[in-house]
């Protein structure tokens, strides 16, 4: 149970990292504005975005905006979107592989190790990238160098998403540096709900702050099936400890039945003799949870420590099984599996203490 649910947990938290390293724990756009290329901008004056960030002065703020367009070298073309922020977040460079941070502002950008490989890109490489600005008018050219390249596992990112600096795309939108589509929040702990909604009452009418629950509603909904999972694998371990625990009550009780028996002439009661045979059998419970937290313990510590488990990253976003300490679960769990035992011992238990003292002593 401890295994399940550091996995599942660890897991979860993952991906969710993963997914706010690009969109940010919260979002600012337009009100009603979907994340998309044709997002309409927001005007945020260098006064206003002051104003929102010192509300939550210990947090990473960006700017950013996005331009989809056709990516071509010499002998491929595929479709891609530039990502523009105005400065690389910290926790995005974390992603590096080679190369080295963009200098902006400038036409340097990161691509990913899947695009580079699809153009047949490397470091220091140029390539060309077409946009549509008007139906009727030519595409617009531009040419961008790659000095870093990066990996982080998902797919639906690496296959299209290029890094550049916010004023590429103010300059192809003709837009002015006032005009964003998004302003990034990026918390080194995630904020509470509460902190959500006070937030959203800072904003004018018609903005409004969206988090990658929101923003990646079915990603978060297969990530919820790990809580259904663990929880089914704690019910059915639980049913089955519970299940060998009144068997093992039941064969002590039957084995010191002559016990019992004088006990019982000797004045005994019978809710003195449940309390004394569990209080007897819960010794092996502690003894079974000590040792049962030890192995998983030292498990998903050597997982912690060396990532012994790889996983597909095409299908889990992560190439290998992440560890969560929930102590708080764990302890829940403990408290759970012997409240469990104990609860379903307590029958047999009961039912063989009534057992008549002259019937076993005369077999005896």
């Amino acid at each position: 149970m401890l295994v399940g649910i550091a996995t599942g947990g660890g897991l979860q938290d993952a991906i969710d990292a993963k997914m706010s390293a690009f969109h940010g724990q919260w979002q600012v756009r337009g009100y009603q504005q979907p994340l998309s290329a044709d997002a309409a901008a927001i005007e945020i004056s260098p006064r206003e975005s002051d104003r929102l960030t010192q509300a939550y002065p210990k947090a990473e703020t960006y700017t950013a905006s996005f331009k989809a367009g056709m990516a071509r070298t010499e002998n491929q073309i595929v479709g891609a979107q530039l990502f523009g922020l105005s400065t690389l977040p910290s926790v995005l460079e974390k992603t590096k592989l080679s190369g080295r941070l963009p200098h902006w502002p400038s036409n340097e950008v990161w691509v990913s190790t899947e695009f580079a490989r699809q153009l047949g890109l490397a470091l220091d490489s140029s390539f060309e990238m077409y946009f549509s600005r008007d139906p009727e008018a030519l595409p617009t050219l531009r040419y961008f160098t790659v000095v870093g390249l990066y990996s982080t596992g998902m797919q639906e990112w690496d296959a299209q998403m290029i890094f550049c600096h916010e004023r590429q795309i103010q300059k192809l939108n003709r837009w002015e540096k006032t005009s964003h589509q998004a302003l990034l929040f990026h918390f080194h702990t995630t904020p509470e709900k509460e902190d959500l909604e006070a937030f959203r009452q800072l904003l004018p009418m018609d903005w409004d702050v969206y988090t990658t629950r929101q923003d990646f509603p079915q990603l978060y909904q297969w990530l919820d099936l790990f809580d259904n999972n663990t929880w089914l694998l704690g019910i059915i371990l639980t049913l089955v400890a519970a299940f060998n625990a009144a068997v093992v009550v039941f064969i002590r009780v039957i084995e010191r039945r002559r016990s019992l028996a004088i006990l019982r002439t000797m004045g005994a009661s019978t809710r003195s003799l449940i309390v004394a045979t569990l209080t007897l059998f819960s010794r092996s419970v502690f003894l079974g949870l000590l040792i049962g937290n030890a192995l998983a313990v030292c498990t998903l510590g050597a997982q912690d420590l060396w990532n012994l488990l790889p996983l597909d990253p095409d299908t889990y976003y992560v190439d290998h099984v992440p560890v969560k300490w929930d102590w708080v679960a764990f302890t829940w769990a403990n408290m759970l599996i012997f409240g469990a035992i104990i609860g379903t011992s307590w029958l047999p238990a009961k039912i063989l203490s009534k057992i008549h003292p002259s019937q076993v002593l005369r077999m005896q």
